[in-house]
């Protein structure tokens, strides 16, 4: 069989878009038991009548049975106008969104020599000796994949589809040709032979060949296919695929998958009802780790969720530059390798990590050669059109930041060859140049395996955390860097891929494994699998330092089955969450459990590790009364900003099968006022009889200021800002603004604009719920709102077609905007005159009912003719 390596930097937050007039809506009555669902039925069933009553023409896409809700699309935009002035006795409705498919990239290699270097990871989180020494595989354990559907017919994956197979389980909701925007065409068949993305996951978590074992390779999967060849899917599909793993009997599903923002989306919500019903959720952390703190996805935000980080694997298959006695590894976003045989290089700059290099046209002649360039400042289109000017046949851009980089632009933006290479292989390229300027390199067509410099370490797109709420996200960490697994036998076979994607099932293979230590069958809880894996996680150490890094990039630390599975003892809860310093425990004090499951006493001496503190904004309130969060979080080696920890000095005695409480305190950062708001972490550590191999890490970690004292609206010279002060029919006010704080809720009303008190009502689109932040330093990403003179008549109308969208560019999220579609007509229309519009945006933790607990805009007066 044919190798393929990809190269896949997985974007999690991609395009997300309302699907016109389609709704998640949920009853009032939650699904309880028999009697209740025949009630919830006949509720139902009167629902569909009065919208037959009010001419409401409507089709049902789908109806949920784990939640009490159904997926319905309006025939119309007056249908669903009709909807939300009727109101028809629902607790609430979500718009349905779009969501696009994970992007993969494919590259030929025609060997597989190296392989087995691939897998070196395996030792350090515990899965050979898991295998080996106990012989525990995952066999008995059902594990659900809702992705892009799996080639069943790959010989890892067992070669055939339903009973007595490995795939045994499986659905296709939408057909190839679904984009999201089209009618699905579902059917029984879940087979992916067009993007691979599921089956590349279904790989990590169970393959089993001659080239490949996964993690678990004895594992039954479910495969539930949700997206087509092309396009997107809809959220409504994705729950309705979870639900039926549920009902199939899944022990665990995977969702690779997600949005920046909070866990109350409809998704997140049916997770964390799925996971209170036994099944174990594994979720991708998200892959926005240059957005700064706070940008964890859902649903691994929910609750009872396991949310994924990523760190880099220790070795990948790269094409191969040869040049004097370097052999470097190249990747490139096409998969292929460069059409060059041999070409001279040449740097675009004099100077080593140049400062927006290659982002103003060039001065060097490149005619026919291939240019070597930093990451950064600019966009990689602008720096390769650069290149091109000057007559470069390709261009080479290294990283800035220590591992690999593969460059990516819109299809067809450019006419030469580009690919990346990691900030290593950059140095030791650019001084070679600069001593031996006519260096010839040769462009093997041979892949080879390289040491991944940054192994071990935090990816660096993994997000960070905490929640948006201060929770304590990510959970743990796992790799997803530079991973090779299964992949569609039409598209090769074999591919490498990274992502938080990638993280995510290899955490869904190791809780198989956990959970058939224990007999399988659901006899272990999820919150007990929870504690078990984030207690034996290992903290790992910043890259290239010896500080340990922040729990709000990789949780507990790397995943550890062996350790979860031999340990005897459980502390409870796994996690010690600080909130901020307006939010503390009384004292500082927390209690936690130590449970000794032994047959004998043990000891236990309890001690703490510090973590690194992530500044997270540029600057203190005291300096600033508008900061907001940088994009690159800055790690602070001052010992001063860390907390003060009191740990019991004597020895703690646990009989065996019983437990005893400890109480810590853990005292925020004694300069927290003169840092700026910076998460401060580390864990209490607990460690058994002085024995190394029985130590448990509960991560803590806190927020040095207030989080409600921190502006959640941007207000300068820019934003938010009002255009066209005079709206008529034809010509509407277009409301820009930006928030520098994900909030729970912004409300935007019309007011008078003589007495700003004097309130006319919320504005079409005027009420938005859990809304994510922007990048603040990117004057593009932001959220925009039209509005032709009228007032919304209820919140249910107010907040109707309102879904912030990103629109990606090159990979990046480039703006969000708040769109809805025909708010012309829409409630009230307001008298001639002149108003003003106040935006509010609910703080954090603040108190929907309380004013002072918003950050408040009033516009500028605007005349409505």
């Amino acid at each position: 069989m044919k190798l393929l390596a990809i190269i896949s930097w997985l974007l999690l937050c991609q395009l997300v878009k309302p699907l016109e007039n389609t709704f998640v809506i949920e009853f009032e009555r939650p699904i309880q038991s028999f009697a209740s669902k025949r009630h919830v039925l006949n509720k139902r069933s009167i629902f569909y009548q009065q919208l037959d009553t009010y001419n409401i023409s409507y089709h049902v896409r789908h109806e949920y049975n784990v939640i009490n809700a159904v997926s319905v699309e309006f025939k119309t935009r007056n249908d669903s106008k009709l909807f939300f002035q009727k109101a028809l006795g629902v607790k609430r409705a979500w718009p349905v969104n779009n969501v696009a498919k994970p992007t993969v990239y494919l590259k030929q290699a025609d060997t597989n020599d190296n392989i087995p270097s691939l897998f070196g990871i395996y030792n350090a989180t515990g899965i050979t000796r898991v295998r080996e020494e106990l012989g525990i595989t995952g066999q008995g354990i059902k594990v659900g994949i809702i992705d892009t559907g799996v080639d069943y017919m790959h010989p890892g994956l067992g070669g055939c589809f339903g009973p007595n197979c490995r795939v045994a389980y499986g659905h296709d909701f939408v057909g190839d040709a679904y984009t999201g925007e089209n009618k699905a065409i579902p059917d029984d068949d879940p087979r992916d032979t067009c993007n691979g993305h599921g089956t590349h996951v279904t790989g990590i978590i169970g393959a089993q060949d001659d080239q490949f074992t996964g993690i678990a390779p004895q594992v039954t999967f479910g495969a539930y296919r949700i997206f087509g060849c092309e396009g997107s899917s809809t959220d409504d599909v994705i729950m309705k695929a979870m639900e039926m793993a549920y009902t199939d009997g899944m022990d665990i599903i995977n969702l690779s998958l997600g949005d920046v923002g909070w866990p109350e989306s409809p998704a997140s919500l049916l997770a964390d009802a799925l996971a209170l019903k036994g099944m174990i959720v594994c979720a991708a952390a998200g892959n926005e780790g240059d957005r700064g703190i706070f940008e964890v996805g859902a649903p691994s935000l929910g609750k009872h969720a396991l949310s994924v980080a990523s760190i880099d694997n220790t070795h990948v298959l790269s094409h191969t530059i040869k040049i004097a006695d370097l052999t470097i590894g190249y990747t490139t976003a096409s998969g292929s390798i460069f059409n060059i045989s041999s070409a001279y290089l040449i740097s675009s700059s004099q100077d080593f990590l140049a400062d927006n290099d290659g982002c103003e046209p060039l001065d060097i002649d490149a005619r026919g050669k291939v240019v070597l360039m930093n990451r950064g400042g600019c966009m990689f289109t602008k720096k390769i059109l650069h290149a091109e000017q000057v007559g470069a046949i390709g261009v080479l851009i290294y990283n800035n930041n220590p591992g690999p980089v593969t460059p990516s632009v819109p299809a067809n933006s450019v006419n030469i060859d580009y690919g990346g290479i990691s900030k290593e292989d950059g140095y030791n390229l650019f001084h070679l140049l600069q001593k031996k300027s006519d260096s010839k390199a040769s462009f093997l067509e041979v892949d080879q395996s390289f040491p991944v410099p940054t192994a071990g370490s935090i990816s660096s797109f993994s997000s960070w955390g905490l929640g948006p709420d201060l929770s304590l996200k990510p959970d743990l960490s796992a790799p997803g860097g530079q991973i090779y697994s299964t992949f569609p036998v039409a598209l090769g076979g074999y591919a490498t891929l990274s992502g938080t994607s990638m993280a995510s099932p290899y955490v869904a293979g190791v809780v198989a494994l956990l959970q058939q230590s224990r007999g399988g069958n659901r006899s272990i809880g999820v919150d007990e699998v929870r504690t078990m894996l984030i207690n034996n996680g290992h903290p790992f150490n910043l890259f290239g330092t010896d500080a340990l890094e922040s729990v709000a990039r990789q949780g507990s630390g790397l995943i550890d089955v062996y350790q979860a599975v031999r340990s005897n003892t459980v502390v409870s809860p796994e996690q010690i969450r600080l909130n901020d310093i307006e939010h503390s425990a009384e004292n500082f004090e927390y209690t936690f459990t130590i449970k000794n499951n032994g047959r004998l006493a043990s000891e236990y001496k309890i001690s703490h590790l510090v973590a690194s503190t992530a500044q997270g904004f540029e600057h203190t309130l005291e300096q600033s009364q508008n900061i907001s969060p940088l994009k690159t979080p800055i790690l602070l080696s001052d010992h001063q900003v860390e907390a003060v920890v009191e740990v019991p000095d004597q020895l703690i005695f646990v009989k065996p099968n019983e437990e005893t409480n400890v109480t810590v305190r853990i005292i925020p950062p004694v300069n927290s006022s003169q840092v700026p708001p910076s998460i401060y972490s580390g864990y209490i550590v607990v460690t058994k009889n002085q024995a190394r191999e029985d130590v448990i890490h509960v991560p803590y970690a806190g927020f040095t200021s207030n989080l409600n004292a921190l502006p959640v609206l941007i207000k300068n010279e820019t934003m938010p800002a009002i255009m066209s002060q005079r709206v008529s029919v034809l010509t509407p006010a277009l409301l820009s603004f930006q928030l520098a704080e994900a909030s729970p809720l912004v409300t935007i009303t019309a007011v008078d604009a003589a007495d700003v008190s004097q309130e006319y009502g919320l504005i079409p689109g005027g009420y938005s719920r859990f809304m994510g932040r922007n990048v603040i330093q990117d004057a593009e990403d932001m959220m925009i709102m039209t509005w032709y003179g009228n007032v919304a008549e209820t919140p249910e109308q107010a907040s109707f077609g309102v879904v912030p969208q990103r629109v990606v560019e090159e990979g990046r999220i480039k703006a969000s905007n708040t769109v809805g579609f025909d708010m012309a007509t829409m409630g009230i229309k307001l008298a001639k005159g002149s108003y003003k519009l106040k935006v509010m945006a609910l703080h954090p933790f603040g108190n929907p009912d309380n004013d002072g607990d918003y950050d408040v805009w009033v516009s500028p007066e605007i005349f409505l003719d």
